[in-house]
């Protein structure tokens, strides 16, 4: 059974191609399956963690939890100019991020160069990240928290991956 993967140039009998980017094989009756386009779509959509991998200078990975948007096509999250992070990804743009479901054992990993824009480019984002992973009834106060935070140190890495990977578990 291949991955979910963009960059596989050809199928194998039995799978189906479902957008451009995806390969899928039909589910079996249980077990470990790829996710197709939808699935990942709904997966991305929920209020799990991303793990973001940068390169840190002749040492391993630096690994930073991050709260994330999806927009169909890149994974969108903010960080501060003064972050390791934001340091590590000026250098070497090429990330990795991992969003996963402990409880589910569902995962979608992702690789690729990532850009630095400014906030204007994306004004509603921490909008959308604070509806996504902060519930309603905390919102206001949650907000009121984060004011003390300068937008103006803040930045938008965005990664349109060049590979996405998901998986996903059925019951035996």
């Amino acid at each position: 059974m291949s991955l979910l993967c963009a960059d596989k140039p050809l199928h194998e009998p039995g799978e189906v191609r479902v957008q451009q980017l995806f390969l899928v094989k039909p589910a079996k009756k249980g077990g470990a399956f790829n996710m197709d386009a939808e699935a990942l779509q709904a997966f991305l959509a929920k209020p799990h963690d991303a793990i973001i991998s940068t390169n840190r200078v002749g040492k391993g990975s630096q690994l930073s939890p991050v709260w994330f948007v999806w927009d169909g096509e890149s994974f969108l999250f903010s960080t501060q100019r003064a972050s390791v992070k934001y340091a590590n990804i000026v250098r070497d743009p090429n990330i990795s991020v991992i969003v996963n479901d402990p409880v589910t054992h569902t995962y979608v990993v992702a690789y690729g160069h990532a850009e630095i824009v400014g906030l204007e480019r994306y004004p509603e984002l921490g909008n959308a990240i604070v509806e996504k992973y902060i519930p309603a009834d905390q919102r206001q106060q949650f907000s009121a928290a984060n004011q003390a935070i300068e937008r103006a140190s803040r930045v938008v890495i965005v990664l349109k991956p060049a590979k996405v990977v998901g998986r996903a578990w059925t019951a035996l």
